[in-house]
């Protein structure tokens, strides 16, 4: 490079006020500032030179060029790196569990030991693996004023506001646009409440699409799909008794912890919580007594799905009312076990419906419109003793 080019490349350099890289899966620049693809002609624009200088500076890596973004503690190779770690809070030295720490927590799982275990577990697991996707989503729910947000604003003071991102509606989960893009650790989809059979499903499974995906598809307007790694834990909160339509037990619904508030807090105590969960001193030594007390989670790679009453009681509710019939009928009848005629099904349907249901749900609800769509048994065709033709039935297994 010569004197006059050297000096041109200089000059340009003072130009940059924002930083930019570029990204070759995208073929854009992207600007950490904004956070967002920005394509050539706009950063022009934006830097006020022409293209033929914006290539010059990508050329002599004054503007850098990566594979893909990443959002990961330490690094990943040739990704450009969109985390801050130095904002995450680091423990003290000092295991001190503050009771307005303590009150947050025990309320929030309505003092239920295995709640509040699990819940200070999760917190240390998150903190300790930043990286990892493969943690299941936390459902809190029911009771108002027992602050279930509020869980959110302690992970701010923890892992940084901007690491965390709360308060998302349910409007986010029915959008054909990606909500949670790369940059969270944390993530909170509140007031979620059940409606339809349809669109609850749609919510369930874009839900189990987020929840313990390695990797999520991104779809912005005006960008190329891309894969990015998901590092994200999931909050879904609600004070609806039904939050969310969790498959039949049967299914374990590993992705979900379900943990319910029955209990409020006033305000004061709101006031008193709120202020030591923002103090730094009382939330690092938080972390340092859940280290102390809970130290097998350290080392810990995995943690699973709290297995407790709040989510087969949930899991009860979420039941259709097909396998509701079911459960019915298998009450009912517990010897009758393999392939039984439609018409024989119909009949205890009906029998049902009279007697099980007001008539108002009947309605309210098409009972008879969704049943065979949500039900756990088929209805097929298939041949009896006796019948030489086949015939539509169901097999009970």
């Amino acid at each position: 490079m010569n004197k006059k080019d050297r000096e041109k490349l200089e000059e340009l350099s003072k130009k940059i006020n924002e930083t930019y890289v570029y990204i070759k899966s995208q073929a854009k620049f992207y600007c950490s500032k904004y956070k967002k693809f920005f394509k050539a002609n706009e950063v022009a624009t934006n830097m006020l030179i022409s293209y033929k200088d914006l290539t010059l500076l990508r050329e002599w890596q004054i503007i850098k060029t990566y594979d893909e973004l990443c959002y990961y503690r330490w690094w990943k190779k040739w990704c450009y790196n969109l985390l801050d770690e130095s904002k995450i809070l680091i423990p003290s030295e000092n295991p001190i569990l503050d009771p307005n720490i303590k009150k947050l927590i025990d309320n929030v799982c309505w003092y239920k030991k295995d709640n509040i275990e699990y819940l200070h577990k999760l917190i240390l697991f998150k903190y300790i693996n930043l990286n990892e996707f493969n943690i299941p989503a936390v459902v809190l729910y029911w009771a108002w004023w027992s602050w279930k947000w509020t869980i959110i604003n302690l992970f701010w003071t923890i892992l940084w506001k901007e690491n965390v991102w709360e308060n998302l509606w349910q409007e986010s989960l029915n959008s054909s646009f990606s909500v949670y893009k790369w940059e969270q650790f944390i993530v909170e989809f509140a007031e979620i409440t059940r409606n339809s059979v349809n669109q609850d499903m749609r919510i369930l499974n874009k839900l189990k699409n987020l929840v313990l995906s390695p990797t999520h598809t991104v779809n912005l307007k005006w960008v190329n799909l891309y894969k990015i790694d998901n590092v994200a834990l999931f909050f879904i909160s609600s004070n609806s008794n039904t939050p969310i339509q969790l498959d039949s037990k049967e299914k374990w619904n590993r992705r979900f912890t379900v943990i319910k508030s029955l209990s409020a807090l006033s305000t004061q105590e709101w006031n008193d919580i709120n202020k030591t969960i923002k103090d730094k001193e009382s939330v690092q030594n938080y972390l340092c007594w859940l280290m102390v007390n809970f130290p097998e989670m350290i080392n810990t790679n995995k943690i699973d799905s709290l297995d407790n009453q709040d989510k087969r009681d949930l899991e009860a509710r979420s039941q259709s009312d097909a396998n509701q019939f079911w459960e019915w009928f298998e009450e009912k009848y517990p010897d009758k076990k393999w392939k039984i005629l439609i018409q024989d099904i119909n009949k205890e349907i009906n029998n049902y419906i009279v007697n099980e249901l007001d008539y108002e749900y009947f309605e309210r609800n098409n009972f008879k419109r969704y049943f065979w769509k949500n039900s756990k048994y088929e209805k097929k065709k298939m041949r009896f003793k006796g019948i030489n033709n086949p015939r539509w039935g169901v097999e009970i297994k």
